[in-house]
């Protein structure tokens, strides 16, 4: 589940064990999927911008430019959730040591 801002602020500044973590992990994953999604749109609506008008302007190369960035912050936000996962899953072992 995606965090507010505020909640994701106070959670990233001040984390406290595993459970926080997850939490972290969560939104990650969940704003990696929303990247995801804005990507594969953008490269159907590159796919369909057909026509002269668009090429010339550009908005077929800028749609396909914006879904590979959208890639591109869909991984870096899913490495963010392992990076996550493996603390939680850290202080969890901590916990029962």
């Amino acid at each position: 589940m995606k965090l507010s801002d505020s909640e994701f602020l106070k959670i990233a500044q001040s984390h406290q064990g595993a459970s926080d973590h997850t939490k972290l992990a969560d939104h990650y994953r969940s704003h990696a999927i929303e990247h995801e999604n804005d990507a594969k749109i953008s490269e159907e609506l590159a796919a369909r911008a057909s026509g002269h008008h668009a090429s010339e302007a550009g908005l077929d190369g800028e749609l396909r430019h914006y879904a590979a960035h959208s890639r591109e912050a869909a991984e870096a936000l899913r490495n963010l959730a392992k990076i996550h996962e493996d603390l939680a899953k850290e202080h969890a072992h901590h916990t029962h040591a």
